[in-house]
């Protein structure tokens, strides 16, 4: 019998609640499932239990020091372009690696933008075949992209975290040194309740809960070798989101978790984050302005961002995103600027009628017209065509004016193979015909 979320009941005892949790497939769970009893209890024990079975981490890292962002598509890469240009313009020359979730955030175009700028592109849905993540969406990408980059030692910086000076230097700080982690607090320096710590059965410190700062990850940094059993907690409450962010506010309190569930300290600024509009501000622990993170007015590639001069690097950040807009129009799969290979193919299918198939819906013909123009047998949902080729892998995509529709691959016999992106999701045959 098949195993769902939706089955449990507060009449279930723990064991069977922990049996459901850790082999059905995540959600949707009955309304008020956070707060039963057998689940709070469940999840405490589950957390005991991974806590027990860490052992210090003796895992050799090709390099040592790295960046590691999250973010793609066009809410995010406006943000991403922004950031990693302040990252270089300040002099950092640390690798960096930009984890997105899947194709349909970061195609080879983007890739091929970042590529002069030391940016790696990291599909985290490729990583998870091999290393599986219970529940990998969006804020869960933070700490799973922190543990399975390359880098020993992590600066994590959200995609619309920009820095004020070079952030090499943080790697020297003596208080990183020291302890291996430097978390930065959240706005307001507030607390959770102690009713959040007795949940998550960590006692010592919710007897002392008004002492405790909240965190605020736009940015961290960890060192893997000395932190990796906290780490490795931090994500195990985050892959149990569909529980763990009903009761505190997102990844940020996942790191806060991971790393007094394990009693482990941390090194924090002790100035309290400034709010400028729009924008945290983040600050050194001599009280010198590090980060600004530009939580509630993201770049955004058609304009609207509302201009603050009083924010370091306005200016530059705004100049910046005009630049990208010359580059890029902001859909995805789309090919501005093929390679000289990309040409070739795009020549020999230029002006060639096809079969477009959508197996177990319908058929018709279709011409893929010169500079992108689907013509004969155009829809909405087939009204551009490009080409790109990704990592050795030639990909046709038909797609609407601002999104794509599907990504097909050529087989031997000169017919092209894939599937819709979205909807019906219906295979697709795209069948060359003469005349």
């Amino acid at each position: 019998m098949k195993m769902e979320c939706a089955s449990a009941t507060q009449e279930m005892s723990v064991e069977q609640m922990i049996n459901l949790i850790e082999n059905a497939p995540p959600g949707p769970w009955p309304p008020g499932w956070a707060g039963w009893a057998n689940v709070n209890e469940a999840h405490r024990r589950m957390a005991v239990a991974f806590a027990e079975s860490l052992k210090p981490g003796r895992l050799a890292y090709p390099e040592q020091r790295g960046i590691v962002i999250a973010g793609g598509g066009l809410k995010y890469f406006p943000s991403v372009w922004v950031g990693v240009h302040l990252v270089r313009h300040f002099g950092c020359k640390l690798p960096i690696q930009l984890w997105h979730l899947g194709k349909g955030e970061i195609d080879p175009y983007l890739r091929r933008l970042l590529k002069p700028l030391g940016v790696e592109c990291v599909d985290a849905r490729e990583v998870e075949k091999e290393h599986p993540c219970r529940i990998l969406c969006g804020w869960e990408l933070k700490p799973y992209s922190t543990l399975h980059s390359p880098f020993e030692e992590v600066l994590f910086l959200d995609a619309d975290c920009g820095p004020c000076r070079d952030v090499t230097e943080i790697f020297t700080w003596p208080e990183y040194l020291d302890k291996g982690a430097i978390f930065w607090p959240d706005y307001g320096c507030w607390q959770l309740k102690r009713d959040v710590w007795e949940i998550f059965d960590i006692p010592e410190v919710a007897a002392r809960w008004q002492s405790e700062v909240a965190f605020e990850s736009g940015q961290y940094l960890i060192n893997k070798t000395r932190c990796w059993r906290e780490l490795r907690m931090a994500l195990w409450y985050a892959e149990h989101s569909d529980y763990v962010f009903r009761i505190v506010y997102g990844d940020k309190e996942c790191f806060h978790l991971g790393w007094r569930k394990l009693g482990s300290d941390y090194a924090m600024p002790s100035k309290a984050p400034g709010w400028n509009q729009h924008t945290i501000v983040q600050w050194d622990f001599h009280g010198q302005q590090m980060f600004n993170h530009r939580c509630q007015d993201k770049w955004k590639l058609g304009g609207g961002n509302r201009r603050n001069n009083s924010l370091a690097n306005e200016e530059l950040c705004f100049n910046l995103l005009a630049d990208l807009r010359k580059r890029w129009d902001g859909v995805l799969w789309h090919n501005p600027d093929p390679t000289p290979h990309e040409q070739e193919v795009i020549a020999a299918l230029a002006g060639r009628r096809f079969l477009y198939r959508r197996v177990g819906h319908d058929e018709r013909p279709m011409r893929l017209e010169p500079r992108g123009k689907v013509g004969e047998g155009a829809a909405e949902c087939e009204r551009r065509w490009d080409v790109n080729i990704d990592d050795g892998t030639t990909i046709l995509t038909l797609g609407r004016l601002d999104r794509p529709t599907c990504h097909l691959q050529r087989n031997g016999d000169g017919s092209w193979h894939g599937q819709w992106l979205e909807h019906e999701r219906m295979p697709i045959e795209f069948i060359p015909l003469e005349g």
